[in-house]
C-alpha cells in the first residue's frame, strides 16, 4: 500500500488500484494527513484532536478522533485487521506505520538525510537532490496549507525543492547554462524571497550572454523585497547587479553605434529560443518608433500582462538609450530611486549620479536637472521607462514634466495597471495623447511557439505563457498568483463566479444566480469585470468560462471534494 501526501492524497494499494481517499471525510482526512505529518512518532488522541480542531474541540473528541480512525480503516483496508493497519493504535495513541505502507513523505525526508553521508560533490549527489526535487515538485496537503500542522511540512518540503533545485543549477551553470536558469527560475517561483534563486538566476544569464535578463532578474528581486519585506537586496546582490551593469556598459562602448531603425524594420529581432521570444505588441511598438511618436505614453494592463518584458523590449531595440526603473518603492530618501537606476542603465557618470542622491526626500535643483538632462540628450530618442508609476509623488511627477519640456530627445514610457489607478493622483497631471492598453496574445502571436493549446492554457496572458511548460506546481502557483492579484479590486463575489466556473465549466448567469445567492445585475457586473480582467471569456450563449485553463485548473485544486460536490447539487438543483 502507498499513501501519498505531496500533492493531492491519493492511496492506492498494492496492485495500485486508486483507493476512495478523497472521499473520506474531511475531518478523517485531517488525521490521516496530521499522522502523515508527523510519521516519524506516536501521537496522543489529545495531540492530535488539538492539531486537527484547534480551540474547537468537539464534546468528546476521543470518541470522534476513534470514530474517524475506523472510518480510515474501514475505507483504504476493508479487509485488514490490527495486524496489517497502516495506522496503528500505540500507547493509547496512533502512529502513522511506514513499515506496512509506504509514505512518500516519509522517502523525502529519508532521501534529504542521506546527504549528509555522501562527498559534497559528485555525481551521487546530483541523482540524489534529482530525486529530491522529483518528490517536492509538490507542496503537501493543499487542502490545508495554513494548518499549524501543514505548514511545517509544507516549509521542510518547500525547503528541500528549492535547495535541491539551487544544487542542480550551479552544477549546470558551465556545461548548461540555460538549464541552470530554467532551475534557478523555478526556486524563484517556490520561494520569492530567497535571494541565492535570485543570485544563480542573474549567473545563468551572464553565461548565456543575456545582460539585460540578469538585470531583469535583479529588478524582479527589488521589487519582491521592497513590496513584501519592506528591505533593500543584499550587498553581494548589488555587486552582481552593477558589474553586469559595468560589462553591459563596456561592451556597448566597443560595439559600434547603432542607429534606430525605421519602424516596418525594427520589429525584425533577432532569433531567440522560443522560450525567450518576445511576442505580440507590433502596434504598440511601431507607434513608440514611429516618426510622429509622442512625448509621453502611458502603458496599460492588469497583472502579467507583460509590461516590464515591454519595456525590455523597447531596450532591446533601443540599445544604450533606455533606461527604466520602478516607482512603487520611490519614498522618502528612496523617492528617486526610479530615477537612479534608470539613469544608471543609461550609462549616466558618477557626477550626475551624485546630484540625483545629493536630492534625496527634497525636490531637485534646476543645476541638478539639467545635468540629468545632459543624459538624455542626443540625435535620437532616449527612453525613460517608469514601471508601476502609479504611486510617484508630486515633486516626482514636477520633476519628470520639466525632463520633458527641456530634453528634445525625452521620450518617457509610464506603465501602470489600469487608468482608474492614477485618478486623483499626481501622475494624472501628466498628459498623454495614448494610452497604450497591453491586451492578452492571440493565437496568431502565439503560433510561433509552436504549441496550438497554449493559447486555451494561458488565455494568451504573457506570465502564463511564460511558464506553461514549467512543472504544474509551479505554472499553478503563478496562475493563482495572477487571479488573486486581477481580483484584488473586485468584490468578494467575483472569487465565488471563478470558483464555480473552475469546477463546474462554463456556466451562465441563470445557473450562478442560484448557486452564488446573488441578483442578476451584481452578477453581471461581476462577469463584466472579469471578462476586462481577461479571467473569463463569453461563449456564443452567453456562458462563461475560465479564459485559461491554467487559472481554472489552479483555482479547482484548492477546492475540497466535499465543496465540489456541493456546487455540483446545486447546479443540478437549478437546471
Amino acid at each position: 500500500m502507498r499513501v501519498c501526501v505531496l500533492g493531492q492524497l491519493t492511496v492506492t494499494n498494492g496492485e495500485g488500484v486508486i483507493l476512495p481517499a478523497g472521499e473520506l471525510p474531511r475531518r478523517a482526512r485531517q488525521v490521516l494527513g496530521v499522522l502523515a505529518a508527523r510519521h516519524d512518532r506516536i501521537q496522543s488522541k489529545d495531540a492530535l484532536a488539538d492539531a486537527v480542531w484547534g480551540m474547537k474541540l468537539p464534546g468528546n473528541h476521543v470518541a470522534a478522533l476513534e470514530h474517524y480512525v475506523s472510518v480510515i480503516r474501514r475505507r483504504l483496508q476493508p479487509e485488514g485487521n490490527a495486524a496489517s493497519w497502516f495506522i496503528v493504535t500505540r500507547n493509547s495513541g496512533y502512529l502513522f506505520d511506514t513499515g506496512r505502507a509506504e509514505l512518500d513523505l516519509a522517502e523525502l525526508r529519508a532521501a534529504i538525510r542521506s546527504l549528509d553521508e555522501m562527498p559534497p560533490e559528485g555525481l551521487e549527489r546530483l541523482a540524489a537532490h534529482a530525486g529530491i526535487l522529483n518528490l517536492a515538485r509538490q507542496l503537501p496537503f493543499p487542502e490545508d496549507p495554513y494548518a499549524d500542522w501543514a505548514e511545517a511540512a509544507r516549509a521542510e518540503v518547500q525547503f528541500a525543492g528549492v535547495n535541491s533545485l539551487l544544487e542542480l543549477a550551479k552544477a549546470a551553470l558551465h556545461t548548461d547554462p540555460a538549464r541552470s536558469l530554467r532551475l534557478a527560475l523555478d526556486a524563484i517561483e517556490l520561494s520569492p524571497y530567497l535571494e541565492s534563486g535570485y543570485e544563480a538566476a542573474m549567473a545563468a544569464a551572464v553565461a548565456m550572454e543575456r545582460p539585460d535578463e540578469a538585470l531583469r532578474i535583479f529588478d524582479r528581486c527589488r521589487k519582491v523585497l521592497d513590496e513584501e519585506l519592506g528591505v533593500p537586496p543584499s550587498p553581494g546582490l548589488v555587486r552582481l547587479q552593477r558589474a553586469v551593469l559595468a560589462e553591459r556598459h563596456a561592451t556597448a562602448a566597443k560595439a559600434e553605434p547603432v542607429r534606430a531603425p525605421a519602424a516596418p524594420v525594427l520589429l525584425k529581432a533577432p532569433a531567440a529560443a522560443p522560450q525567450d521570444r518576445f511576442l505580440g505588441r507590433v502596434t504598440q511598438l511601431t507607434v513608440l518608433f514611429g516618426p510622429d511618436a509622442p512625448r509621453i505614453v502611458h502603458v496599460v494592463g492588469p497583472a502579467g500582462s507583460g509590461k516590464s518584458a515591454f519595456l525590455a523590449e523597447i531596450a532591446r531595440h533601443a540599445p544604450g538609450r533606455t533606461g527604466a526603473g520602478h516607482g512603487d518603492s520611490s519614498a522618502g530618501v528612496l523617492r528617486l530611486a526610479w530615477l537612479r537606476a534608470a539613469l544608471t542603465e543609461l550609462g549616466a557618470g558618477p557626477d550626475v549620479l551624485e546630484a540625483v542622491d545629493a536630492g534625496g526626500d527634497r525636490p531637485l535643483r534646476r543645476d541638478e536637472l539639467e545635468l540629468v538632462g545632459t543624459v538624455l540628450a542626443g540625435p535620437e530618442p532616449v527612453f525613460l521607462a517608469v514601471d508601476d508609476a502609479q504611486d510617484l509623488d508630486r515633486t516626482s511627477v514636477a520633476e519628470l514634466a520639466w525632463l520633458n519640456r527641456h530634453c528634445p530627445a525625452l521620450r518617457i514610457v509610464l506603465t501602470y495597471c489600469y487608468p482608474s489607478q492614477i485618478v486623483g493622483r499626481p501622475l494624472a497631471t501628466l498628459n498623454t495623447p495614448l494610452v497604450l492598453r497591453l491586451a492578452p496574445l492571440t493565437a496568431e502571436e502565439l503560433e510561433p511557439l509552436g504549441d496550438p493549446t497554449l493559447a486555451g492554457r494561458s488565455g494568451g496572458i504573457p506570465a502564463l505563457v511564460a511558464v506553461a511548460s514549467r512543472p504544474p506546481e509551479i505554472a499553478h502557483a503563478v496562475a493563482m498568483q495572477i487571479a488573486r492579484a486581477r481580483t484584488r479590486w473586485m468584490p468578494e463575489l467575483a472569487w465565488e463566479v471563478l470558483r464555480s466556473c473552475a469546477v463546474l465549466g462554463p456556466l451562465s448567469t441563470a445557473d450562478l444566480a442560484p448557486i452564488t445567492g446573488r441578483p442578476v445585475p451584481e452578477l453581471l457586473s461581476c462577469i463584466d469585470s472579469l471578462v476586462h480582467a481577461a479571467l473569463l471569456s463569453e461563449g456564443p450563449e452567453g456562458e462563461v468560462q475560465h479564459r485559461s485553463s491554467m487559472i481554472g485548473d489552479a483555482i479547482a485544486e484548492q477546492v475540497s471534494s466535499a465543496s465540489s460536490a456541493h456546487l455540483r447539487k446545486q447546479l443540478a438543483a437549478a437546471s
